[in-house]
């Protein structure tokens, strides 16, 4: 093990490590008396200790393997990203003996990841408040007019309500225009805001699987805060479908969110995140996506794609509303379900080759 490209370190069944190799050793700086015990979480950036350790105790107390990745103090007294892999150690008759780990510099990879996540988050920013502002001024020069009429109206209502004789015949015709033209007012809102935010966005041929790794890797510090292991099981041979990469994204993207404050309220040991994709048939391709959270209850599985409806005590409710009508554009279909042992399950299936119309979200 002294020889391995990796950085390996052992403990035993009290959780203290008792054996570091020398390519930890060398890149610590410190002597293996230094290490053993405790003595190795000395170097441990001091806002990554606590994360660090809770992950640790709690997969050792439930015997499972572990990722995590914290700030490792160099000999040099630089701080590097480190990606730390535990699992634990049997003896050939099942006795629990400790763990053993190993670990890598990923220190360049996480920079690089860091600079990728914040120039789509600037740019989905940019996008959002030009959406937004796109947005204002279609519902201002859309309903400038039937509100002038709404005014007009009322003005003349309460003028033919305030002669000497009130025409109520009169001011009851101006109540009733002021509701048509109400009415129409909210059909307009409402027509604005089923548009696409990139309706005349092109439609190009798009690889499920790489858009789900982009994905991950933009969220992949929140499930890492959030100790989410990530299993996915991808099917590399995938045709490519007829889509908008960056909607399908936000549809992902919003399931993982889902995912991780459900997965919140379960131990850390067990909070997994799965994704798969698959052939459906020889016109469709599944994605599915489940978490180990505590699932949805059956009285809202038919519900929670409802606009402005939540579980949530600080939600809006449009985050499934939104995918459904994303998946729906694409003339898909997206289903939820409670896992078979638990969390919450959703299925999107999307056919290969979609017509081309625009993303009613």
């Amino acid at each position: 093990m002294d020889a391995a490209p990796v950085m390996i370190w052992v403990s035993g069944e009290d959780k203290g490590c008792f054996w570091f190799n020398r390519p930890w050793l060398t890149f610590t700086g410190r002597r293996l008396a230094q290490e053993v015990g405790s003595g190795w979480s000395e170097g441990v950036h001091h806002d990554d200790i606590c994360p660090c350790l809770r992950t640790y105790m709690s997969h050792f107390d439930a015997r499972t393997s572990f990722r995590m990745q914290y700030r490792l103090r160099r000999h040099d007294g630089a701080y590097r990203w480190i990606d730390d892999t535990g699992i634990p150690r049997y003896a050939p008759n099942g006795d629990f003996l400790g763990y053993i780990g190993s670990c890598i510099d990923i220190h360049e990879h996480r920079e690089t990841q860091s600079e990728l996540r914040r120039r789509v988050l600037e740019i989905s920013e940019l996008n959002r408040r030009a959406d937004a502002a796109a947005l204002a001024a279609a519902i201002a020069h859309e309903i400038r007019q039937p509100i002038a009429g709404i005014v007009s109206s009322a003005n003349a209502g309460v003028r033919w309500l305030a002669r000497r004789t009130p025409d109520v015949n009169k001011a009851m015709a101006a109540l009733k225009e002021i509701v048509r033209v109400g009415h129409h007012a909210s059909e307009i809102i409402e027509s604005i805001q089923t548009l696409t935010k990139g309706g005349h966005r092109a439609r190009l041929p798009v690889d499920i699987n790489d858009m789900i790794r982009e994905v991950l890797a933009i969220v992949e510090d929140r499930l890492q805060m959030n100790n989410i292991v990530v299993q996915t099981k991808l099917n590399e041979k995938l045709p490519e479908v007829t889509a908008d990469r960056v909607q399908l994204q936000q549809v992902i993207f919003n399931l993982i969110r889902n995912a991780v404050e459900a997965m919140s309220s379960v131990p850390e040991s067990s909070r997994v995140l799965k994704l798969e994709t698959d052939l459906e048939d020889s016109q469709h391709i599944l994605i599915t996506v489940q978490d180990s959270g505590p699932g949805i209850h059956q009285n809202d599985i038919e519900r929670i794609f409802e606009r402005f409806f939540t579980t949530k005590a600080q939600g809006m409710g449009m985050g499934l509303a939104i995918c459904r009508l994303i998946i729906g554009a694409h003339d898909g279909r997206i289903l939820a379900e409670t896992g078979v042992h638990h969390g919450a399950l959703f299925r999107i299936s999307l056919p290969i080759e979609s017509r081309m119309k625009a993303a009613d979200v």
